[in-house]
């Protein structure tokens, strides 16, 4: 019987379909055991990158419903508060983050993503308004002082009011 050696295990065996998968001509040059591992290391690469696509997706979707304004911009508490419930409340979302964060090599690229999304989400969320309080705890006031500023941009962006004169004391 012939025999053939694994290319990554350097492991002799016999060359049947028994130790080695079929390929379009032949047997494959890795033995069963190796080149499954190859190819589980493959997809779950797949995966993590597919999984990077998907969360840098959600951030870049957020941020451009969140851009539109009104309704569209969750506030920081309403996010948050979902954000925890899914998890288990703060200590489940801390415990979740902290084990995929130690769960990743030191200095690795998962590790750098993964503080990168929480500061990027925070920074952008913060930027359009998302930080500021939901308008049920707002005092008559500040939903005047919110309203007139907002007309005032949008009559300035429509070009119905002058810009604002800058005084220089």
């Amino acid at each position: 019987m012939d025999r053939k050696a694994c290319q990554q295990c350097g492991i002799t065996f016999e060359n049947t379909p028994q130790y080695f998968h079929k390929s379009k001509d032949g047997l494959h040059a890795r033995c069963k055991r190796c080149r499954n591992q190859h190819e589980k290391g493959t997809r779950t690469k797949v995966r993590a990158n597919k999984l990077g696509q998907i969360e840098k997706g959600a951030v870049d979707i957020f941020v451009a419903a969140a851009q539109i304004g009104g309704a569209n911009i969750p506030h920081s508490s309403e996010l948050l508060e979902k954000l925890m419930q899914y998890c288990g409340g703060v200590g489940g979302f801390s415990n979740i983050f902290m084990k995929q964060y130690y769960d990743s090599p030191p200095g690795g690229a998962f590790r750098t993503k993964l503080l990168d999304t929480i500061v990027r989400l925070t920074q952008a969320n913060t930027a359009i308004g998302g930080a500021k309080k939901p308008l049920v705890g707002w005092t008559e006031e500040e939903l005047e002082d919110e309203l007139r500023v907002r007309l005032t941009d949008m009559a300035m962006t429509l070009k119905a009011l002058p810009p604002p004169v800058v005084k220089n004391d």
